[in-house]
């Protein structure tokens, strides 16, 4: 995996840092509401930060697809985006559960707990194989994880919409409330199928690394996954 000069400012890798700079706005816009949810200011702060979550997250899809249509694919890209995707969802669930547990919506937070130690988890198994793998064992989505992933996002999108409609009165306060239990069901099958892929994904790595360690490629790369240089060669060459 070598990053080229060339890669930095893709259109596809800009979006990914517009994505990265979205994660503080975001969340100072939460810490705000969360300060205090009834004040009056907090409506504001809470559709402002809605606004900021799924902006950033169609930055996500748009980036996927520019990179794929018009082969803008990139070894720097592979790295950036899925840790601006973490990152994004990551703060988003966090923010998400502290919220509900102001309000004293409980549920929420525990399936927002699990899809956090879900991500870390994910996140500290892909380090190890691809440090182990020397760059060698990739993460690549599958359809399972797209699902989970599609799941999360249609879920966080439901949970803060409901949480700027639960911040009124009357008929909108129950509307929220409808949605507020929507979106619970919703992260309940998103957990269970992130359950899945915790295994699935990790099995994969692990047959992928054992499949690399089989073909010695690992002998012939340094901690990088560059190739090393052949001494053989150099030394006939000073010949």
């Amino acid at each position: 995996m070598k990053f080229s000069r060339k890669d930095i400012f893709t259109i596809p890798n800009i979006l990914t840092y517009i994505r990265l700079l979205c994660v503080p706005v975001f969340f100072v816009l939460m810490v705000m509401f969360c300060i205090d949810p009834s004040a009056a200011a907090a409506k504001s702060y809470v559709w402002a930060a809605f606004g900021v979550f799924v902006f950033a997250e169609v930055t996500d899809v748009v980036d996927g697809f520019i990179a794929r249509r018009f082969n803008m694919v990139s070894d720097l890209g592979k790295v950036i985006d899925p840790v601006a995707d973490k990152l994004c969802q990551g703060f988003g669930i966090l923010m998400l559960g502290v919220a509900y547990i102001l309000i004293d919506r409980w549920p929420i937070m525990l399936f927002a707990a699990l899809l956090i130690v879900k991500e870390i988890t994910m996140g500290v198994f892909s380090y190890y194989f691809m440090k182990a793998s020397k760059r060698q064992v990739e993460q690549i989505a599958n359809k399972w994880g797209k699902a989970g992933s599609a799941l999360n996002f249609a879920s966080l999108v439901l949970a803060y919409f409901a949480l700027g409609l639960l911040c009124y009165d009357g008929d909108v306060y129950k509307a929220g409330d409808i949605i507020y239990w929507i979106a619970v069901a919703v992260f309940v099958a998103g957990a269970l199928i992130a359950l899945y892929n915790v295994v699935n994904y990790n099995v994969g790595y692990y047959r992928d690394l054992c499949r690399v360690r089989e073909s010695g490629i690992l002998e012939k790369l340094d901690d990088k996954g560059n190739p090393l240089e052949d001494k053989t060669a150099e030394d006939k060459d000073e010949k």
